[in-house]
C-alpha cells in the first residue's frame, strides 16, 4: 500500500514537514496521477496545507508579553504534539503547579486569536504543499479547499493562499464554515454535494480522521489520503484501508 507506515495506535504522531522517503513520494504522484479536466481534489487547510504551530508560538508569546505569563515564551513549535495545551506546555517543560493554575485563562484568550482572520496570517504554508496544488491545478483539475475555519476567517485565509501561491480565481474554489460553532464534520459533510457538482471527485487530503472515514464512505473509489500531523482529540482512527501521507515533500 502507497503511504507512510503508520503509529501502532493509528492516531498521529505529530508533524514531519521535512520527512522524505519512496512511499510518501509515491502517494504525492498518485494524488497528481488521478488530477485532470472535470476533475475534483478536495485538500484541508489547518495541518494539512498549513502549518499552524508558528500562529500558536506567536499568539502564546503575545500573551506571555500582555499579561506576565512569561512561562508561555519557552513555546517552540516542536512541542506541539496534538491539540491539548496542558501537553503542548509540558513538552516545553513548563512546571505542572503553573499549568493547572492558568490553563482556564489562557484558553479563552488563545481560542479568540486563533479563530480569526487576523492570525491565521502566521500560518507557514506546508514544504512542498503549494508546488503540489500548483501541480493538481496545471493539469486541469478544480481545486477544493475545505475547511473548518468559519467565515470571520474567510478574509485572512484569502490572503495567506495569495501570500504562499496557492492557485486562486479559476477552478480553486475556497468554502468555509458559515458559522464557528457548526461542528466541522458535519460542514464537510454538507458540503460534498456541492463539491460533486463541480466534476469527478477523485481525492481527498485531510488531517482529521473522522473527515478522511467520512470521505471514504462517501467516496469509495477516490484516493482518500490521511495527512498526519496533529488532529483532534476525538477518538476516531483512519479507516485502515486510507494510506498516511508524512509530508508534501519528495
Amino acid at each position: 500500500m502507497i503511504g507512510v507506515p503508520r503509529s501502532p495506535d493509528g492516531r498521529a504522531r505529530g508533524y514531519a514537514p521535512l520527512h522524505v522517503d519512496p512511499q510518501n513520494t509515491a502517494l504525492l504522484d498518485a494524488v497528481l496521477e488521478r488530477s485532470g479536466p472535470g476533475r475534483v481534489v478536495v485538500f484541508d487547510l489547518d495541518g494539512c496545507l498549513f502549518d499552524t504551530r508558528p500562529r500558536q508560538v506567536h499568539i502564546l508569546r503575545e500573551l506571555a508579553a500582555r499579561e506576565g505569563w512569561e512561562p508561555l515564551n519557552r513555546v517552540e513549535p516542536g512541542h506541539f504534539t496534538d491539540w491539548s495545551l496542558p501537553n503542548t506546555l509540558r513538552a516545553a517543560g513548563v512546571e505542572e503547579g503553573w499549568i493547572e493554575a492558568h490553563k482556564e485563562a489562557i484558553r479563552p484568550l488563545w481560542a479568540k486569536a486563533f479563530f480569526s482572520s487576523t492570525y491565521v496570517l502566521y500560518d507557514h504554508a506546508m514544504p512542498g504543499a503549494p508546488a503540489l496544488v500548483r501541480a493538481v491545478h496545471a493539469r486541469g483539475a478544480e481545486v477544493v479547499y475545505l475547511t473548518g475555519r468559519d467565515l470571520r476567517m474567510r478574509k485572512g485565509t484569502e490572503a495567506s493562499l495569495a501570500r504562499y501561491a496557492f492557485p486562486t480565481g479559476e477552478r480553486a474554489t475556497l468554502l468555509t464554515k458559515p458559522h464557528f460553532h457548526m461542528d466541522d464534520t458535519r460542514f464537510k459533510d454538507g458540503a460534498i454535494e456541492s463539491i460533486e457538482a463541480m466534476g469527478e471527485v477523485v481525492a481527498y487530503l485531510d488531517n482529521e480522521p473522522a473527515n478522511v472515514n467520512l470521505y471514504r464512505a462517501r467516496h469509495p473509489d477516490a484516493l482518500v489520503v490521511f495527512v498526519e500531523t496533529d488532529h483532534s482529540p476525538r477518538p476516531d482512527t483512519p479507516d485502515p484501508a486510507i494510506p498516511w501521507l508524512r509530508s508534501f515533500l519528495r
